[in-house]
């Protein structure tokens, strides 16, 4: 049965809504819930969406490593895991520079910080001590807690296949995936590991209308503000949109808000999201997991509805699929 995601916002107000809505996913026979990250708490969103569920998998999308200590965050996954019965997953990511300096953060070497926090979770998650000469321990988990890296650049996704169980892509085009998913697979065998170790997620927003022309206008001004984060720029013109990702950065070096959307082709928007009526998101669903998205992640976007109601409808929508 093919594997299918969705995430729940944290947006959702108020926040009594989340289990109840992770328990709908679930009904519908989706196989995973993700929990992204912004002005909430994910892993006490994960504990609530625990206790209303019994089978889907539980995913934060993601943990900021700058925003919690190695042990606050293991301590927090090894909890929610047993809560969960072992369906947590604990996605991390290193974050953009630009959040990370205007909250007063230096940012560092993301990857190599990356790396030292992934060792560090799972020596606690082990059991270990929290520094030599102290016997406080975090209690170790009956179920191991897999590790899901957030990436955008392919050095991440080898960093995935040496140490994580997964990677969390988010607006790649088909194209870039497989570059990705290839690059995580080939470091897993390099390290003896199974290519198959590493799940391949893919996240896609989902802007589900039955007026195209609407459904795309709404996705190209909620989407451009992607197109102004470094990262994500790189990616968009590492996928084959360098004249959009050059349009965009020259828009944002203005302060050109319209012109970073004016930059966002419907080729591009196509090429990340899913959009128009339900049949042709479906299709273009169907066209990423041939592309290699062994569990695409839907990302309800509203343009008609409350967040709830957009919510419910995605669900009902994406159930043909799932």
């Amino acid at each position: 049965m093919a594997e299918l995601g969705i995430v729940i916002a944290p947006g959702v107000d108020p926040y009594s809504t989340l289990g109840a809505l992770a328990r709908e996913a679930e009904d519908a026979g989706f196989s995973a819930v993700f929990v992204s990250e912004s002005n909430n708490d994910a892993m006490l969103c994960c504990a609530q969406m625990a206790r209303a569920t019994t089978r889907v998998r539980l995913v934060t999308w993601i943990v900021n490593i700058h925003f919690r200590v190695p042990v606050t965050c293991a301590a927090a996954a090894a909890m929610v895991q047993e809560l969960s019965g072992g369906r947590f997953v604990l996605g991390l990511g290193v974050s953009h520079r630009p959040l990370l300096e205007s909250l007063g953060i230096e940012m560092g070497n993301g990857r190599e910080h990356l790396r030292a926090y992934t060792i560090e979770v799972r020596r606690l998650l082990s059991g270990q001590a929290l520094a030599p000469g102290f016997e406080l321990r975090v209690s170790k988990p009956h179920h191991p807690v897999p590790i899901y890296y957030a990436a955008l650049a392919l050095e991440t996704a080898r960093l995935a296949g040496e140490l994580a169980d997964g990677v969390e892509l988010y607006m790649c085009p088909p194209q870039r995936m497989g570059r990705m998913a290839q690059a995580a697979r080939e470091e897993a065998a390099r390290h003896g590991r199974k290519p198959s170790d590493v799940t391949i997620t893919m996240g896609l927003p989902a802007f589900v209308h039955d007026d195209l022309e609407r459904a795309m206008g709404v996705a190209r001004r909620r989407l451009a503000f992607y197109a102004s984060l470094p990262f994500y720029n790189r990616q968009m013109a590492r996928a084959g949109f360098e004249a959009e990702a050059q349009a965009a950065t020259a828009a944002a070096q203005r302060g050109d808000k319209k012109g970073i959307e004016a930059a966002m082709s419907d080729k591009l928007l196509d090429s990340m999201a899913l959009i128009g009526p339900p049949a042709r998101c479906l299709e273009r669903l169907a066209a990423f997991r041939e592309a290699g998205a062994e569990v695409p992640i839907i990302r309800p976007n509203e343009i008609d509805q409350d967040p709830i109601t957009t919510i419910r409808s995605v669900i009902k929508v994406f159930s043909k699929a799932a």
